[in-house]
């Protein structure tokens, strides 16, 4: 199968690198140049535009940082879509609106291609081990038949229902992973200021009712003072205020993500976009380098 791979950020990079080793005939292609010599060694072509990298695939895949690119990439006389041949498929796996993936599939729809919302969960070991969750949107035959597609990069695959579901999924399960991290960094400073040792307090969370893969990860990341991005503070602060927008667009009251798009905005202006967002615990007074002194 021929398959266009457009997006090769720290998710995408290792994605696509997933599809290639499974055997897929993969081109792959990035706005920012050079991202690709890794993959063209393992045998990807690199295209010189998003119609380029579209043109006689079977099925496009994006894995972008915003709506904004995505919509830049993959629609107008120049983006994937028109690149695809009548019954192509199009998979977006950005976090997105479901307003978005909506407005995709229309298009899409309009050149005679099929399509699918394909949002992901996991960071970057997730991706290079092709054990990502997929939440997905679309008709139920279509993931059916592009489910060879996907599973060289995920370990489960979910169908949420029509094309728009699994973007608003995506943005559930991360408002929600974004919610338990921010009062987990609270509780975490709450117990230094105390006295508690950091390892201490480790032991217990990690032990207890709350243990989970990713506390674990991100209470690592706070031990070592490493905030290398596995998923950076920029995209989880875009995801919260999609989250936002979408629950005001349903009139919901939601105080608690209206206070966490607050504290990632603040994150933002104190230059923290490109840290993982574990970093966000730095608002809350812990020093990454020094320490303040209570351990």
């Amino acid at each position: 199968m021929k398959i266009a791979f457009l997006g090769l950020g720290i998710m995408g990079s290792r994605m696509s690198e997933r599809l290639i080793r499974a055997g897929e005939e993969v081109t792959v292609w990035n706005r920012t140049a050079g991202k690709a010599e890794g993959l063209k060694r393992l045998g990807a072509k690199e295209a010189a535009s998003p119609k380029e990298a579209a043109a006689g695939a079977d099925v496009a895949l994006t894995m972008l940082a915003d709506p904004a690119s995505v919509e830049a990439v993959a629609l107008g006389r120049e983006g994937l879509i028109e690149g695809l041949k009548p019954g192509a498929a199009y998979i977006d796996m950005t976090t997105v609106s479901p307003a978005t993936s909506r407005k995709l599939g229309e298009a899409a729809a309009r050149r005679g291609v099929a399509f699918l919302d394909a949002p992901v969960t996991g960071s970057k070991p997730a991706a290079a081990a092709g054990e990502l969750l997929l939440m997905v949107g679309g008709e139920a035959a279509t993931l059916q038949r592009l489910r060879p597609v996907l599973q060289p990069m995920s370990k489960k695959i979910v169908h949420m229902g029509p094309v728009g579901a699994g973007s608003l999924m995506k943005l559930v399960n991360n408002l929600s992973m974004a919610g338990a991290m921010a009062a987990f960094f609270e509780g975490f400073v709450l117990g230094r200021r105390g006295g508690l040792s950091e390892e201490g307090i480790m032991e217990v969370l990690a032990s207890g009712a709350l243990s989970s893969p990713l506390l674990r990860l991100k209470g690592d990341a706070i031990l070592k003072r490493d905030f290398e991005p596995l998923f950076s503070l920029k995209h989880m602060a875009k995801d919260v205020h999609l989250a936002v927008e979408e629950a005001a667009g349903m009139k919901l009251e939601a105080p608690i993500m209206q206070l966490l798009d607050e504290r990632f905005t603040e994150a933002q202006k104190r230059g923290l976009n490109e840290e993982d967002y574990a970093a966000l615990i730095k608002l809350y007074g812990l020093d990454p380098l020094k320490g303040d002194g209570s351990r």
